[in-house]
Order: C-alpha cells, then sequence, then structure tokens
C-alpha cells in the first residue's frame, strides 16, 4: 500500500520562491491586523464626535470579528472545493474597496456594516493563509512557518494601525479616522502585486487529480518530482469523496477537530482583553487622556510582538500542546493579578497588563495553527474555517462585553470572570498532548494518508 509522499517536499532545501511565497501569503495578515484593530485608536476619535454609547463602542468594535467569523464560515468552505489561491485574489481586492469606503461613512450604522463586510474579507484571507502556509512550510519550521509567522505580521499591522492612528490625530484632530481606515488599502494592493506570482498549494492541486498543474507548482518551488511519481502509482478509478463540515468532526478526525476547536474558540476570552479592547481599558480604566493610551495601546502590541518572536523561535522545540498549557496558565495568574485593585496604580497596572499582551501571543501562534495541522488536506480549510470563527465570535463577545462589563460590575470583576477560562483550557491542553503534531509532516500529523484503494483511509494514533 503507498500514499503520496511529501516527505520530500517537507525536508527540501527552501527555494527563494518558497521563502517569497511563505512571507507574501503571511503578509496578507498584517492586512487583517492592521484592518481589526484600527477601530481601537479610531473608537478614540469616534466617540465623542459621534457621541457613541457604551453599547455602540461594543458593537462597532465586535463588528469586524462577527464579519471574520462569517467569512471563515463561507470561505473555510470554498478554499476546499475551490483552491487556496483563488480566494486570496478575492479578499485582497474586497480589503482595498472597503477600506477606501470605510473613510467616507456618514454615521454609526453605515461604518457598521462597512465594518462588517470589512471582517468577512478577513476571515476569507485567514482561512486561505493558514491552510496555504502549512502546506508550503517545512515540517521542522513549520510552528514557526504557520503558526509564529502570521501573528508577527498582524501585530505589525495592529502597531501601524495604532502608531499611525496617533500621529494622524495629532496632526489632523479627530477626523483623523477616516484617512486612518482609507490607508488599510495601501498594503492590499502591494500584497495583491506580489500574490500573482505564488502557484497553487501542490498538496491541494494534488487531492483534486490536478497532476499537470501541480508538477509545475512544484518545479516553481523547486520539489522534488518523486511525490508525483508517488501519486500516480495510486489507483484512482473511485471518484474524490466531497467533504462537508461535518466530515470534520467525523471518525477519525474527531478528537483531533474538537481539539483545534475548542482552544482556539476559548482562547480570546482572556487573551482578546489586552489586544482588541486594551487600548479602551487604558483610557477608561487607568483614567489616562485620549493621546497617551492611543500610544500606550501601542506598546501593548510591541509586547505582542515580544510574545509572537519568541514563539517563533521556540514553538517547534516546546511543542504547540505545552505552549497552550503554560500561555493559558500564565494568563489566568496575571488576570487574577489584574483582579486586585492594581488599576489603581498606573505604572504597576500597565506592565502587568502587557505582560498579559507578552503571553497571549505566545500562545495564539499554538492556538491558530493547531487546526490546520491536525485535519487533512481535504478538510483543512473547513476545519480552521469553523475553529478560527468561533474565535472570532468570542473576540466579538469579549469586545462587546469588556466595555460594557466595565460600565455594569467594574473592570476587576470583568477580568476575574474571562481570565477563569484560561485555566480551564490549561488542563483542557494537556489531554491533546498526544497528538504533538512537532516534529511530523503534515501528513502524519493530520493522519492525511490516501492509499491505493482509492478511498481515504487514515491509520490513526494508539
Amino acid at each position: 500500500m503507498s500514499s503520496t509522499d511529501f516527505s520530500t517536499f517537507d525536508d527540501a532545501k527552501m527555494t527563494p520562491l518558497r521563502k517569497l511565497a511563505i512571507w507574501l501569503v503571511a503578509l496578507g495578515e498584517f492586512v487583517d491586523g492592521y484592518d481589526l484593530l484600527v477601530m481601537g485608536a479610531a473608537l478614540i476619535m469616534l466617540t465623542p464626535e459621534m457621541g457613541l454609547t457604551a453599547s455602540q463602542v461594543g458593537l462597532l468594535g465586535a463588528a469586524a470579528f462577527v464579519g471574520a467569523g462569517i467569512g471563515l464560515l463561507i470561505f473555510g468552505e470554498l478554499t476546499d472545493r475551490l483552491g487556496r489561491k483563488k480566494v486570496f485574489v478575492v479578499t485582497l481586492i474586497s480589503f482595498i474597496i472597503l477600506s477606501i469606503a470605510s473613510a467616507f461613512v456618514m454615521n454609526f450604522e453605515q461604518l457598521l456594516a462597512v465594518r462588517l463586510l470589512i471582517g468577512i474579507a478577513v476571515g476569507a484571507d485567514i482561512v486561505t493563509s493558514m491552510a496555504f502556509l502549512a502546506e508550503i512550510s517545512p515540517r521542522e519550521k513549520r510552528g514557526a512557518f504557520a503558526g509564529a509567522l502570521p501573528q508577527i505580521v498582524w501585530v505589525l499591522g495592529a502597531i501601524v494601525a495604532q502608531v499611525l492612528g496617533g500621529i494622524l490625530y495629532l496632526n489632523i484632530g479627530e477626523g483623523a479616522w477616516r484617512w486612518l481606515f482609507a490607508f488599510g488599502a495601501v498594503p492590499a494592493a502591494l500584497i495583491l502585486l506580489g500574490r500573482a506570482y505564488i502557484p497553487e498549494s501542490p498538496r491541494w492541486l494534488l487531492q483534486q487529480g490536478r497532476v499537470k498543474e501541480a508538477r509545475k507548482a512544484l518545479t516553481k518551488l523547486g520539489m522534488s518530482e518523486s511525490i508525483i511519481t508517488s501519486y500516480q502509482q495510486r489507483d484512482h478509478s473511485q471518484p474524490t469523496k466531497k467533504a462537508s463540515y461535518l466530515d470534520v468532526f467525523r471518525k477519525p478526525y474527531t478528537r483531533q477537530a474538537l481539539l483545534g476547536f475548542i482552544i482556539l474558540t476559548a482562547a480570546p476570552l482572556w487573551g482578546s482583553v489586552s489586544s482588541v479592547t486594551g487600548t479602551y481599558v487604558i483610557k477608561y480604566v487607568g483614567n489616562l487622556g485620549e493621546v497617551f493610551s492611543i500610544f500606550a495601546g501601542t506598546f501593548l502590541w510591541v509586547g505582542a510582538m515580544i510574545g509572537a518572536l519568541l514563539a517563533y523561535k521556540y514553538l517547534d522545540k516546546i511543542g504547540r500542546f505545552n505552549t497552550v498549557i503554560f500561555a493559558c496558565s500564565a494568563g489566568f495568574v496575571i488576570a487574577m493579578i489584574l483582579s486586585t485593585g492594581i488599576e489603581k496604580y498606573p505604572f504597576w497596572f500597565l506592565l502587568t497588563f502587557y505582560s498579559l499582551a507578552i503571553v497571549d501571543k505566545f500562545g495564539a501562534c499554538s492556538f491558530w495553527v493547531i487546526p490546520t495541522e491536525l485535519l487533512p488536506t481535504h478538510l483543512r480549510g473547513r476545519a480552521q474555517g469553523i475553529s478560527n470563527a468561533g474565535a472570532r465570535f468570542m473576540v466579538a463577545f469579549t469586545a462587546y462585553i469588556v466595555p460594557v462589563g466595565i460600565e455594569k460590575i467594574g473592570f476587576s470583576t470583568t477580568i476575574q470572570l474571562l481570565g477563569f477560562s484560561g485555566l480551564l483550557l490549561a488542563i483542557y491542553g494537556i489531554t491533546g498532548r498526544k497528538y504533538e503534531p512537532k516534529g511530523k509532516s503534515l501528513e502524519d500529523a493530520s493522519f492525511d494518508r490516501i492509499e491505493d484503494s482509492g478511498t481515504d483511509k487514515i491509520a490513526v494514533n494508539k
């Protein structure tokens, strides 16, 4: 019984085009980070200009994340059916159009609608990027390239949004939010041009039986022809079975799918307090000024960058589930410290809040990649789509509940309730260690072994 052997692909020396492809796909997360987090700085300007209530602030903060959840669900299906590359083009064109449209809205309702649409485009790009990156990354650095690198450029986009927001506010005033939204079209256009040179994922092409195109993609990426030979030795007499979202959770993938879904969905409960709502918390909990809050929010993202860079260096050594256990446990401890009334001491409050940002993004590099690694090629987009959609809806919930919670029950109680989820998630992460994908080929990690019978037979670890 033979199976398509991608070990030569995983272990081959990185070619310039393969490196370029990884970077260009990962850079899509810069646009995602910018467009999703630009609202943090914009809300400081929008709240007095539009007279926003706490509920409206929460809805605007949550809108793009709700949209991202919708986009992830829609395009998680489409990226498995249509391919990774086709979705890239649609999403980046959408970014360009919607970023410009954001600059011309006249009221809360219009802005809410545009933010929802931008979120859908963000979700589409995330699901295709994560699948593509895992499928072209070498096994020994897959955690770094498919987990940490997207987080690094995502955080970079968030930092640019915060810094640019502060600069524009100082020079233009409250109306600077229009320029802030419009700028998002610039990186999207540049990345769109660069991605024109990227081939489709050879793993996806072979899964679809498109051998000629897969050969061209492998040649461009400098990979071995033995992959094609291995594929052609199989019997393809039976048609490829169509997959669905339900298949993600069916045997033999049930356990892996639940691990990815629960971990990725639940993590934002404690983590996104320091990211999505960080600037708002600094201003309204720390009682600090507008400009200081915007730039202090930027330093939160510097902390997040430190966490992502640490993950880039150590994730493939520590492993995905050990990282989950550490990050969630540390997140719980920090949340409990923040609930003690430490906001009365600005220096220590900010320092502790920054540490939460570091831990959050260190863990997020594992949270994002687990569903991608543990599910096979024909379900990879769907697995990432449904798991990350859950995460986006949870971020939206957190973005809404934090300002409302601060107003109704106070910051200490709010952060304590959200932080407790980190402890539960750390305990759950222990149960997933036997599925650790560190150092495995993508096929071994996801049990993606397509055998000679033409049907999918998966050898699950005992």
